[in-house]
């Protein structure tokens, strides 16, 4: 049976176990233990957002999509975020279209709970602005990274974004998605990636990427992995 009580403390989000203990205890009873499957998409882009997620292991995508249906990713979220950050300005439609790309769980809030924590000034509302401050490095380095970097770079890039969020050296992605996910050709990512793995840095096999060498996916990334982590680490200290 599905887990659908929140832990005691909130130890899977590191963007919730920035609260003082009493913040979280008095949010603990509105906050709700989801699963996040594979595929799943929590918001479509310009839908109504009911609920803001923090996750605690798993990761989501958010792609920006176009009318025609094309998307390409413009960021990731894991535990170190929250998704549904229109909601702490007064939107109540999603931008993007958030899919989760890795499967695992999240703290589930609903929108009038978080419209009330930003309303009194509690301290998520400030720990939300900093972390807005900090995800709005990572699209804008992301669109820059789509425009400039080569599909060989983005794929470092993301294998290695992806296994800081998942937690795990395994995880599942498909040669389509990960097209999809970078706005390419499957062809052409399906070139890089067999690349990539005869330099031994993954192996792909069912479905499933098991990354092998970080240090050399860091040397085939470009620079906006490194610019994206040093923004986190100033707006939050390395933790």
């Amino acid at each position: 049976m599905p887990k659908t009580k929140p832990p005691a403390g909130p130890h899977g989000n590191r963007l919730l176990a920035r609260l003082p203990p009493e913040d979280y205890k008095r949010l603990l009873p509105r906050l709700k233990l989801v699963p996040l499957e594979f595929k799943q998409i929590l918001y479509e882009a310009r839908s109504p957002m009911d609920y803001a997620y923090f996750p605690s292991r798993g990761v989501v995508s958010a792609l920006a999509v176009m009318n025609d249906g094309r998307a390409i990713e413009v960021a990731t979220v894991g535990n170190e975020g929250m998704v549904g950050l229109p909601l702490l300005v007064g939107a109540k439609t999603a931008a993007n279209r958030a899919m989760v790309q890795v499967p695992g769980e999240a703290l589930r809030m609903g929108e009038d709970v978080l419209r009330e924590e930003v309303n009194r000034d509690s301290h998520l509302r400030r720990l939300l602005i900093r972390y807005h401050s900090a995800f709005l490095v990572q699209v804008s380095q992301a669109v820059a990274c789509n425009g400039l970097h080569s599909i060989h770079q983005r794929c470092c890039r993301w294998l290695l974004m992806t296994h800081d969020r998942a937690q795990s050296d395994v995880f599942p992605m498909t040669h389509e998605l990960l097209a999809e996910l970078l706005g390419v050709r499957r062809s052409s990512v399906s070139e890089v990636l067999q690349q990539i793995q005869e330099e031994e840095l993954i192996h792909y096999s069912r479905g499933k990427f098991t990354v092998l060498d970080r240090e050399g996916l860091k040397i085939g990334a470009c620079e906006c992995y490194t610019r994206i982590n040093e923004e986190f680490e100033r707006v939050f200290g390395a933790s």
